[in-house]
């Protein structure tokens, strides 16, 4: 009687290899480009006839009538002459006709050694009032953040760039994109703090910290939006 064959244990690959594409993004002095409409929906599809964008792409979004929608922008590629802006609830936003576009300016970071991302957290928070027969108590959300660690070079432009949107309390803007990823993520950050150190015969480090002003975005950038 033959033996049966042993079965093979099916490999399984866990993880992905920590690289990729990590950007910062420079907000231009006056955005240029005309938004002819915002739709009321979830996200919010902008009317820019002709607008050269491309779904991934990062802009920053003003209005001067509606400033709640000022910031920057990922976003997700209808056709030719029209996007969605993640994450932008358009639904609350009512007729907007002001609104202007620019891309910012693009700085690759590829000294980064190390990134933790807390997207976003929350605490408890007593809310008991002498209404309530017991204690009640509300998870509230608290602002996310990024710690970031890489090499230190001086005089490299965007290291130049975060030193200085560090010293100014500048609203940033970032991208990680892991290598085999579909997904793009931003942040829309502050520099709360930025760190140099080093010792004899090694490398000069740097480390970041950033605070998350508001939700994450991100987009797939093969299958659209999600």
């Amino acid at each position: 009687m033959a033996k049966a064959q042993p079965r093979r244990k099916k490999s399984i690959k866990r993880g992905m290899d920590f690289t990729g594409q990590t950007c910062f993004y420079d907000l231009p002095d006056m955005p240029t480009k005309g938004i002819t409409s915002l739709t009321n929906t979830k996200p919010a599809i902008a009317t820019a006839v002709g607008h050269g964008l491309k779904t991934g792409d990062v802009i920053w979004v003003e209005s001067e009538e509606s400033e709640g929608i000022n910031g920057y922008y990922l976003v997700d590629v209808s056709n030719e002459d029209t996007f969605a802006l993640m994450i932008l609830d358009g639904e609350d936003i009512g007729t907007i006709t002001d609104a202007k576009f620019t891309t910012p300016k693009r700085y690759s970071f590829c000294d980064a050694t190390s990134v933790k991302i807390s997207a976003f957290k929350t605490k408890e928070q007593d809310v008991t009032t002498i209404c309530d027969d017991g204690t009640v108590v509300e998870l509230i959300r608290e602002a996310g953040t990024i710690s970031l660690s890489s090499l230190w070079v001086p005089d490299k432009p965007v290291q130049e760039f975060l030193e200085e949107m560090a010293e100014e309390l500048e609203t940033i803007f970032m991208t990680l994109k892991p290598k085999g990823s579909k997904t793009i993520r931003g942040y829309q950050v502050k520099i709360t703090s930025y760190d140099w150190d080093g010792k004899s015969g090694d490398k000069w480090q740097a480390a970041l910290e950033l605070k998350i002003n508001g939700r994450g975005r991100r987009v797939k950038i093969t299958t659209g939006a999600e």
